[in-house]
């Protein structure tokens, strides 16, 4: 635990007991600096007859999070290493149970740095546009899971036109993801004809990550676009039902062929089934629940069912990607054709790029409803993300903070303050000379309070 405690603090406790001088000041500043690390002192706390400030470090919002080996990137790795988990839903749940559930389990590092995690966060929401935030917020999900984690910043020219390069933004877990960083009703946009170079490029697969504002923090979903799965997602959702359609095979045809025309129409699609003598409508669960020999005895007038729209009727969000019903056609045919592994994944590949989508480089867009009507999306989890929410979770572990963190926290915090008047003020005056002793004074403290701090947290 006492290399927590070197990681994340200042270390003053090998310096000498004799007075501090200038010198040893000027290194003390440095670190500081070197660390990019702020402290800021929060409003007034109270539960309670309880009152007082808290202290927590701020990290420099920095591009450089998403690279790994640049030292922005060493610094949010030291606060986000102890939350746990190899996915973001479980990190999402490791934060959680810190900030919400009042975890009595939860040692310092982990209450620490889920708080840095909640402030970063809160920052990013609270100055940054949702386009820039995006960005920002791509190399901080690259800092959260370190390692090999990566934010992918070449993506294309500065037209913006495709250049066979992926449509990635960061790479996590190995997974490849799209970063979206949405208001409650925004849509997911993107280029389709990037998409189509994605694949071409190699990849197999790409997530989009939909990180929502909730007016208190953020909701995560995710889907995940594969050839596989690609007309499902970029037809599927857009397209429009013709409802209550009757099925003329099923026209006067003995209730003994009804299962089979139930097959061919497909279960899920059948709405409404009509026997005769006497005539009435059933649904098709009361048609399952119907004894097999009076059934069996009936004869069906017809079953109404809902199918796709023909295809001149369909959304223009599918005919702008897609192109007549000729070219709809020619697509589901090679893509079935690959699913049957009649043809190759280049073939599908070299198709695509004569698609009008491809072609005109048009944008696809799904509406948040159509975003989470697509057949893998899931919610990934939500993050109560603003200041009233470190302030209760800095209440509810009050007493081991303030034993631990507080003291180191306040002292630096007293150290910069002094340290920065000591070096802003007129050498020659007063306040000058005594800014510099203050200084002095607050690196003893934060020896003292360091050394408690890890004979503290050692003994637990």
């Amino acid at each position: 635990m006492s290399k927590f405690i070197d990681d994340m603090f200042i270390d003053v406790r090998d310096k000498s007991s004799q007075e501090v001088g200038l010198q040893s000041l000027m290194e003390m500043v440095e670190q500081v600096m070197d660390a990019t690390t702020f402290l800021n002192e929060r409003e007034m706390l109270q539960k309670g007859e309880e009152k007082g400030e808290y202290f927590l470090p701020t990290i420099r919002i920095t591009e450089a999070w998403g690279q790994p080996g640049t030292k922005d990137r060493e610094i949010i790795e030291q606060f986000t290493k102890t939350i746990g988990g190899d996915t973001l839903q479980a990190k999402i749940a490791s934060i959680n149970a810190v900030i919400n559930d009042a975890d009595d389990q939860a040692a310092i590092p982990q209450i620490l740095s889920s708080m840095v995690v909640i402030e970063i966060l809160n920052a990013i929401l609270a100055d940054f546009t949702e386009s820039a935030g995006g960005f920002i917020f791509e190399g901080f999900l690259a800092g959260l899971f370190g390692g090999e984690a990566i934010q992918v910043t070449d993506v294309g020219d500065e037209t913006g036109e495709a250049t066979g390069k992926p449509i990635t933004d960061v790479v996590l877990g190995g997974r490849e993801y799209s970063l979206k960083l949405l208001g409650q009703t925004t849509g997911v946009k993107g280029s389709f004809r990037n998409m189509v170079e994605h694949f071409r490029s190699g990849r197999d697969h790409v997530v989009y990550l939909d990180a929502r504002r909730t007016g208190t923090g953020l909701l995560f979903g995710e889907f995940e676009i594969t050839l596989d799965n690609f007309l499902q997602v970029f037809y599927e959702p857009f397209k429009k039902i013709a409802r209550d359609q009757v099925d003329p095979d099923s026209q006067g045809i003995p209730a003994t062929e009804l299962q089979a025309r139930i097959d061919a129409i497909g279960a899920d699609n059948v709405t409404i089934i009509q026997l005769a003598k006497p005539r009435r409508n059933y649904s098709l669960q009361q048609i399952q629940q119907m004894d097999p020999e009076q059934l069996a005895q009936a004869q069906v007038n017809f079953i109404k069912y809902n199918k796709d729209a023909d295809y001149d009727k369909q959304s223009a969000k599918i005919q702008k990607l897609f192109g007549d019903a000729k070219s709809f056609d020619d697509f589901k045919r090679v893509y079935f054709a690959r699913k049957q592994g009649k043809a190759s994944d280049e073939e599908l590949l070299k198709f695509m790029t004569t698609l009008d989508g491809y072609v005109n480089r048009e944008q696809f867009e799904f509406t948040r409803n159509q975003a989470e009507s697509i057949a893998n999306f899931q919610e990934v989890g939500e993050l109560d993300i603003n200041p009233e929410t470190l302030k209760r979770t800095w209440l509810n572990y009050g007493e081991i903070l303030k034993e631990s963190v507080e003291p180191i926290y306040r002292s630096l915090n007293d150290f910069t303050n002094n340290i920065n008047l000591f070096f802003l003020t007129d050498q020659e005056g007063g306040d000058h000379k005594q800014s510099g002793l203050a200084a002095a004074s607050d690196a003893k403290q934060l020896q003292v309070n360091t050394d408690k701090a890890v004979k503290s947290i050692n003994k637990a």
